[in-house]
This record gives structure tokens, sequence and C-alpha cells, in this order.
């Protein structure tokens, strides 16, 4: 009887594994649809731009006041996460190099390798903004965070192979 229970374990366990690597795909995913909302409505009522940044290279990704709006103190609100090892941050690659409307400055992003999304006071993001973030669980599968047609917010779709 305990090695019929033995048995049935092993193989409810390997079957389990993928369940719980999807799920980590999904958390990641609506963690970063959530930092989009959040992002918005900080951006709104504190009345400055939020740059939502991207690290493809170290699998990191974060939320902080646009540098130039900055207190002396610096954001005390910034948050950073990091992706499980086992899922991947892609963005599209020959991203223009974030300028503001004026040209006259690179929107607080000094590290050049950076993707971002940079909302504005009224909760909108702009045209430098990155147009897609995927993140993928090995080459099995992904999911995509896209602007929504009306470009009012975010969205999560499955991952598509084209840029």
């Amino acid at each position: 009887m305990l090695a019929l229970l033995a048995i049935a374990a092993v193989f409810v366990v390997s079957s389990m594994g993928p369940f719980f690597r999807g799920r980590a795909l999904n958390f990641e995913a609506r963690r970063m649809l959530s930092l989009t909302h959040y992002a918005q409505s900080r951006a709104v009522s504190e009345g400055v731009p939020l740059i939502l940044w991207i690290n493809t290279t170290e699998s990191t990704y974060g939320l902080s006041v646009q540098s130039s709006f900055e207190n002396p103190d610096g954001d005390t609100r910034a948050v950073k996460y990091t992706v499980e090892s086992s899922l991947k941050l892609e963005t599209p690659v020959g991203v223009a190099t974030p300028v503001s409307e004026q040209e006259d400055e690179k929107l607080g992003i000094t590290d050049q390798s950076l993707a971002f999304i940079r909302f504005t006071p009224d909760g909108f993001f702009d045209d430098s903004s990155v147009t897609k973030i995927t993140i993928r669980l090995g080459t099995e599968a992904g999911l995509e965070l896209v602007p929504m047609v009306n470009r009012l917010g975010y969205e999560i779709r499955p991952a598509s192979n084209a840029n």
C-alpha cells in the first residue's frame, strides 16, 4: 500500500513541474501589469513623470520618478524586482535613445541598455516608450505586455515571435 502511494506521488510530482513553472510566468506578467497601473496612478497623483525601466541582461525591472524631477533625497518609493531564474525578459532591439520633447535631456536614463516605459503626469505613456515586453519561460511559452489598442494602458497577451 505504501509503495503504491509512493509511486503515485512520483508521477504527480513530475507532472506538476510544468504547472508551477507556468504559474511563475503568469505571476510575473501580472506583477508587471500591476506595476504599469501603479505607475499611471502615481504619475497622475504626484504630477511627475515616472520611468518603468527594464534591464533584460540582469532580468530586473523597476519604477522610479524621472531623475530630473526627484527631490534631493531621491525617490523613496522606487521599486525594483528580479524575475525568477527560469524566466527571461525581452524587449525589441533598435529602440530609439530616450530624449525629452525638446531633445535636451535623456529622461534620466543613464544606462542606454535599459528599455523603459515613461508615464507622463497626465497618466499616458509617451511615444519613446518600448512597444513590447516579453516574458519567456525557456523556449516553451511566453507572455507579452503590450499597449492596448486605445493606448490607455497595457495588456497581457500570449507571446508572438515577431518583433
